[in-house]
């Protein structure tokens, strides 16, 4: 536990966002989510190749030392080693984004997240059936403000077995583009496909017409 606690206070002061249910329930405030990493990183040496964990076993001392400045080029080898590794290309590129970035200055901030974001799209010519990294990308583009680009991402990423959480980023991201009707539609398509979201979709799906009305 000790070791738990240890990581999610690094995680806290690295800033690193990630979807939570709450998140979807109230969009308009985000929340940190470090305790999946947390999990992550404890259970960092399970790749099947001894190499990468070995690798990965030297992120593992970078983080808890806190020398990152270190550990991005080791998940950049990794991902010369295993291009289908869609953890470690979405780790690293939230590792610059959320990590990395904010130690910069000036225009050197810009650079490094958008460096992240190059980081997850050669991940993605590796892995483009998979919804992983068009999320991973959508998602970042969505906190970014840029819908157009996280909505194309999201279509994409709803073409191949996914989450529930896919499909409700989707559906927030139409509202934020003014589309009520596609909001109020994947909500609805939501609420068959995952039981265990119903609540919530129909919650949404009350407020969307809501506004609708209103504004009519």
């Amino acid at each position: 536990m000790g070791i738990v606690r240890s990581i999610l206070g690094k995680l806290l002061k690295c800033r690193i966002i990630k979807p939570t249910f709450f998140m979807f329930t109230y969009p308009l405030v985000g929340f940190s989510q470090p305790e999946i990493i947390a999990i992550q990183l404890l259970d960092i040496n399970n790749h099947t190749n001894p190499v990468v964990n070995i690798i990965n076993t030297r992120i593992d001392w970078l983080w808890h030392t806190g020398k990152y400045e270190k550990i991005f080029p080791l998940f950049y080898l990794i991902s010369r080693i295993d291009p289908e590794d869609e953890e470690n290309w979405a780790t690293g590129g939230w590792f610059l984004i959320n990590c990395i970035a904010p130690t910069k200055k000036g225009d050197e901030v810009r650079l490094t997240k958008l460096k992240g974001v190059d980081f997850l799209k050669e991940g993605l010519t590796y892995n483009i059936e998979s919804y992983r990294l068009y999320w991973e990308i959508a998602w970042v583009y969505y906190l970014w403000g840029d819908y157009e680009k996280a909505l194309k991402y999201l279509d994409s990423a709803i073409k191949y077995e996914h989450p529930s959480y896919v499909e409700n980023t989707r559906a927030h991201t139409l509202e934020k583009l003014g589309r009520i009707d596609d909001a109020i539609k994947q909500w609805k398509q939501i609420r068959i496909k995952f039981p265990e979201m119903r609540f919530v979709a129909e919650r949404f799906i009350q407020n969307l017409e809501r506004e609708k009305a209103d504004a009519q």
